[in-house]
């Protein structure tokens, strides 16, 4: 009986970190975007995620430059990615072009989460990332 307790509080303990919030954290690279039925290959965006931080990271090949902007995440019931880029040094206005956000906010609905690959859903596009 005492294996039979021991074992079924490892099994909860191992379900319980396997929870969508801990496979976010870390850096993830945008590998495709889909949407209308057509699906674009990217490699020059990065999403960052740490604890309630968020990074929106990508690279301006116009320019040669890295650009990014923070923010802040909330998981809302294991389904849902609420993401809020806010003004840090340069307004936040001036960062959303080089983007396909049309607003500092954005909520996902999270179709996939691994600790390798993660599929976020919003306005019609699914987005795929890898863990880089």
């Amino acid at each position: 009986m005492r294996n039979l307790t021991v074992a079924l509080c490892l099994a909860a303990t191992l379900v319980a970190c396997d929870k969508v919030e801990h496979t976010l954290d870390g850096k993830w690279q945008l590998e495709t975007v889909e949407a209308d039925g057509e699906i674009q290959v990217v490699d020059t965006v990065w999403y960052n995620f740490q604890t309630s931080l968020f990074q929106y990271q990508l690279y301006d090949a116009a320019h040669d430059v890295y650009r990014s902007n923070y923010g802040y995440k909330t998981l809302v019931e294991d389904t849902r990615l609420e993401l809020e880029l806010v003004t840090y040094g340069q307004p936040v206005e001036s960062f959303l072009p080089y983007t396909d956000w049309t607003a500092p906010k954005r909520t996902f609905t999270i179709e996939e989460s691994s600790a390798t690959r993660l599929v976020l859903s919003d306005d019609g596009k699914r987005y795929s990332f890898k863990k880089f």
